[in-house]
């Protein structure tokens, strides 16, 4: 990719992709421009590494917590109304089903948002919810706290929502991608195995790395 970046291209960039936008890169980089668009690319590759590790997260995540909820209040919970749900999550599903043709329980989960299922480990439902049927889905490896379960899925709900935004993730990407696989081990270490051999996320990482060694080696 640098052999695009002339001079003029790189000014040309600065003007396309904003100099508002590239602050964070040029304040990493001692703002050079040229450095800048570089740390931009390789945070642009390490976003789209991350579409594998995230989309069998939420997959996973969804699944999980409906055959759960499923188990407890019925296959039908989300429209049963057997589920002690707080109207923040009645109204999220009934968006849901207004955009869906044919309300089947399969096409309502995959409609309805990862906020809505990261809502459901929220301390409003620790007494319901959780101790009922869902921390049973977490029971891989020794179980966790609600709270923790919670914080770690509401962490990975903002870190996915700045990749879908296209904003500077370089500077935690390796922690989150860590803490991604990590917390699909909790529901499945079959998917998270699974998971981590499909990541190109550390491949992308250790690329530059690599890179920045030969450049530092080679004195330039």
């Amino acid at each position: 990719m640098k052999i695009l970046r002339t001079e003029v291209a790189n000014k040309a960039l600065e003007k396309t992709v904003s100099r508002e936008r590239l602050t964070k890169y040029l304040t990493a980089t001692g703002n050079n421009l040229d450095a800048a668009l570089s740390l931009y690319e390789h945070n642009t590759q390490l976003s789209e590494a991350l579409y594998t590790p995230l989309q069998s997260l939420e997959i996973c995540f969804r699944n999980s917590l409906h055959e759960r909820m499923s188990q407890a209040y019925g296959s039908d919970w989300l429209t049963n109304g057997t589920a002690p749900l707080n109207a923040t999550a009645k109204a999220a599903i009934e968006d849901a089903l207004r955009k869906l043709r044919q309300p089947i329980p399969g096409d309502i989960v995959a409609e309805l948002k990862f906020s809505f299922w990261v809502s459901l480990l929220g301390t409003g439902y620790d007494d319901t919810l959780w101790r009922k049927t869902i921390y049973k889905g977490f029971l891989t490896g020794g179980g966790k706290k609600r709270s923790f379960v919670h914080g770690r899925f509401n962490a990975i709900r903002r870190f996915r929502n700045r990749v879908a935004h296209h904003e500077p993730i370089f500077d935690s990407a390796m922690q989150m991608h860590d803490e991604i696989i990590e917390a699909i081990g909790w529901m499945c270490a079959h998917t998270q195995a699974w998971t981590a051999h499909l990541s190109r996320f550390n491949a992308v990482q250790n690329a530059r790395l690599s890179r920045q060694d030969s450049t530092h080696n080679s004195g330039t």
